[in-house]
């Protein structure tokens, strides 16, 4: 149904913070400030007039006149009673004529139990303010937006009691607030809870939230003082990135308001600081990239985003030695992921298998370097090798030990920039209910903790490496060729379920490391350590000596002294480091 009110919300119908006890006991002071609120008040909010007339209808029962909109953050809960409260004021047809003469107080919880040390002192306030909300002079309606915060602590709890029973007798009207996931705090008192009625507040449709952001335009001209260029095509670009950028947690329309102001707020500065004529007006238009920059900022709070250089990509992994086929498809997938021709609602998931030694967690390393710029965030997945494992992960169950703990998580990382590399080292070894916790990671893009908490995984690139079922087996998992040996399902069947095996986009199998390729990875560690020593007389009498042996003789001899094919390349690095300790001491001794 369309609405009959258009436009956008950005000043609180209801600002009146103060404890209702400590207002003045004068009426007409009350009603005084009640005008004075609703004069202010702009709110107009669409598609909301199901909701609002289910909100008329419970709040003027007779029997428990009390409504908790619940729904996902940012579907607009607050914006719809701010809407019911200007309806009231305006006395709009839509509201019942009972509702004429109310006015609706927004109640602060902290307020009401601020400074209240003495014994009683709470319980007198909260007796005032059941006895102001019951008066029929009055025409009162609480709001007690994020209502499960009576639910958080002693204090809090002790208010919820005390209104209970008021709430039971339906003397006074309570429209409450809260998401889906904190309802689950005040349900934990059925007495508390069975005293409201549900409304649930759906997220907008995209096509509903692009109306929003058109209706959204005119307050954001006036607040920046610049005119906006906008259409329906700016419209469904903001949505779509909104919902795509946005982390987990975050709705339409909210996500898309804030995306859309935000993005004009960056492009103001900028003509700001490009302006000759201070205070002139001038247009913004929102291109699909500031909309991405400005998204990309709101959710990992970095300034740019590191752009992808295939050059340095291929140099970073030419010290790979072997592998080539592997990592030439390698580039090709994140080439093609960082083009964003593809929402990324879930995570890009490579699985590595391959013998000990071979690469694959050094490139994991790279990909995270070269790609995303940090470091991946590890997980040694030999140390959870029990099903008790996952609440190290998830964190422990409500009323376990050490569900109260603060101990960082892994992922806890992800709340602050969702675009990682997760490395899920020796995948193997881990327990099955381990790797299947990470099915849902790999499927919808998140995981879901023991506090029912929503980690975003959907902006990561998760790798998995594993040395299981790959003895004499080399190639791509995920792509046959007629030159190359396949590692089938049924080889890590023995190590995982097959439809997590199915749930990792690109798989491949590493090749061993020959004894050619062997003397490659010799000669890079050589000329690696060579590099870093210091650039003083000494250092640079070493570097000219060690270059002058670096033969084919010398690196035949460390092959020789250190090659095992079940060891891969690991050994390369500590016999080069021996050899070059060895000639550091020869050389030292003459000068």
């Amino acid at each position: 149904m369309t609405a009959d009110y258009r436009g956008s919300s950005y000043s609180s119908v209801i600002p009146n913070n103060k404890i209702i006890s400590e207002l003045p006991e004068d009426d007409n002071s009350i009603e005084e400030l009640l005008r004075d609120m609703g004069e202010e008040s702009c709110s107009k909010t669409l598609f909301r007039d199901e909701v609002i007339r289910e909100i008329c209808s419970i709040i003027i029962s007779d029997k428990k006149p009390n409504a908790m909109l619940i729904g996902p953050a940012g579907s607009g809960k607050t914006e719809i009673v701010e809407e019911l409260a200007r309806r009231m004021k305006k006395k709009d047809r839509s509201v019942p004529k009972k509702l004429y003469e109310y006015a609706v107080y927004s109640l602060n919880l902290s307020d009401l139990v601020l400074d209240c040390s003495l014994r009683g002192e709470l319980e007198r306030r909260v007796k005032d303010l059941v006895t102001y909300l019951e008066s029929d002079e009055h025409k009162a309606i609480l709001f007690l937006d994020e209502i499960h915060i009576l639910f958080e602590s002693e204090s809090y709890r002790n208010v919820a009691q005390m209104l209970k029973p008021a709430l039971g007798r339906g003397k006074f009207k309570v429209i409450a607030a809260t998401t889906t996931q904190e309802v689950k705090r005040v349900e934990d008192d059925p007495a508390f809870n069975r005293r409201f009625t549900r409304v649930l507040v759906d997220e907008l449709t995209k096509e509903q939230t692009e109306q929003v952001l058109k209706s959204a335009v005119k307050g954001l001209e006036e607040h920046h003082g610049v005119k906006i260029s906008f259409g329906r095509s700016v419209a469904k670009m903001i949505v779509a990135i909104a919902d795509e950028f946005c982390s987990v947690g975050s709705h339409r329309p909210d996500n898309a308001i804030t995306l859309m102001d935000r993005a004009v707020a960056s492009r103001v500065i900028e003509l700001q600081e490009g302006s000759s004529a201070p205070g002139s007006v001038n247009t913004v238009v929102l291109d699909e990239k500031l909309v991405e920059d400005t998204a990309f900022r709101l959710i990992s709070g970095s300034s740019t985003k590191k752009e992808f250089d295939e050059n340095s990509f291929r140099k970073a992994l030419s010290r790979i030695r072997g592998q080539q086929d592997i990592l030439d498809d390698i580039i090709k997938v994140i080439k093609l992921y960082d083009l964003h021709l593809r929402p990324h609602n879930k995570p890009l998931t490579f699985m590595f298998a391959g013998p000990s030694g071979v690469g694959k967690s050094e490139v994991a390393k790279i990909i995270a370097g070269e790609y995303i710029g940090e470091k991946p965030i590890i997980l040694n997945m030999a140390e959870y090798n029990s099903s008790a494992s996952i609440n190290r992960i998830i964190g422990a169950p409500v009323g376990y030990t050490g569900s109260d703990s603060n101990r960082e998580l892994p992922f806890d990382a992800l709340d602050t920039n969702p675009y990682q590399v997760i490395l899920l080292d020796e995948f193997e070894k881990c327990d099955r209910a381990v790797q299947r916790l990470f099915m849902s990671a790999f499927d919808e893009g998140v995981m879901v903790t023991n506090f029912g908490k929503e980690i975003d995984f959907s902006k990561t690139v998760i790798i998995a490496t594993t040395n299981a079922g790959c003895t004499g087996k080399t190639g791509n998992l995920g792509f046959a060729t007629d030159d190359v040996d396949m590692l089938s399902v049924t080889d890590l069947s023995e190590y995982f379920d097959t439809e997590l095996i199915n749930r990792f986009s690109h798989k491949y199998t590493f090749h061993g490391i020959s004894r050619s390729v062997y003397a490659q990875v010799i000669r890079d560690c050589m000329e690696e350590e060579i590099s870093t020593l210091k650039t003083d007389r000494a250092g640079n009498k070493v570097s000219k000596k060690l270059r002058s042996v670096m033969t084919d003789e010398t690196v035949e001899h460390l092959c020789k002294r250190s090659y095992n094919e079940k060891l891969g390349a690991r050994p390369a690095k500590t016999a080069v480091q021996e050899y070059i300790d060895e000639m550091v001491l020869s050389c030292m001794d003459n000068i």
